[in-house]
């Protein structure tokens, strides 16, 4: 657990209970797979790395237990395996509200909007290729948080709160899969995707909303089918 990001987070938002940030910080460990599958996570130690009581720990342990992302082993808390059903449901839910969100974006984007997008694009190619070139080493954690910067930014650009929430409410659900590929990632899987971001901006620009679609549904088809063709499912990243 990193400390600094506690505190940071106190300082930042001095009326947010404890909870809410333990619980917002485990969180995002499981996410970028700082915490990998199956790591045990000690009540005690993050208490006392932190400095609080156990009580705002364990309500926060308990909380993301209930969200799955938690499990409970002989009385003790686990990082949760990969979930073969759940998967499948988050990514139905996304390929469903993902293109028909940049389909409206297409029609619906503001200039300041679309120029954020391009920027994120160029900043995801630059480094899909220092993780094409990195080899099995590189840290997935950067491409996650700007993968979910693009991607969320296209939603919101949609014009669509209600989709905008949707995504906000999923999107942890939704990216702890993506995440799982990152991790797990097969060779070549870098060397792929590194142009895709740029190609639905261009679809955005052009205000096609069929082709906007059918670029996100594509982008979308190569982390689905990478983890079914690489077998990855019900599997621990190695």
């Amino acid at each position: 657990m990193d400390y600094k990001k506690f505190e940071q987070m106190q300082s930042e938002n001095p009326f947010m209970p404890l909870t809410d940030i333990v619980h917002e910080l485990i969180l995002q460990e499981i996410i970028s797979f700082r915490l990998a599958p199956g790591t045990r996570i000690s009540e005690s130690g993050i208490a006392l790395e932190f400095g609080i009581s156990r009580s705002p720990v364990k309500t926060a342990l308990e909380h993301l237990t209930e969200r799955k992302f938690i499990q409970i082993k002989n009385s003790r808390y686990y990082v949760a395996d990969f979930n073969e059903q759940e998967y499948r449901e988050i990514s139905d839910f996304t390929m469903m509200l993902e293109p028909y969100a940049t389909a409206k974006a297409a029609l619906h984007i503001s200039p300041a909007q679309l120029d954020e997008l391009y920027r994120l694009a160029a900043k995801l190619k630059n480094i899909y290729q220092e993780a094409y070139h990195g080899g099995p080493n590189y840290s997935y954690a950067r491409i996650l948080e700007t993968e979910l910067d693009f991607h969320f930014g296209v939603v919101r650009a949609s014009g669509n709160r209600l989709i905008a929430q949707l995504y906000e409410d999923r999107k942890y659900e939704m990216w702890h899969y993506r995440g799982f590929l990152l991790y797990s990632r097969p060779d070549g899987f870098f060397d792929t995707v590194d142009t895709d971001h740029k190609l639905i901006c261009d679809m955005l620009k052009l205000g096609d909303d069929e082709m906007a679609a059918a670029a996100s549904r594509r982008h979308l088809h190569i982390s689905r089918d990478g983890i079914e063709r690489y077998e990855l499912l019900g599997k621990k990243p190695k």
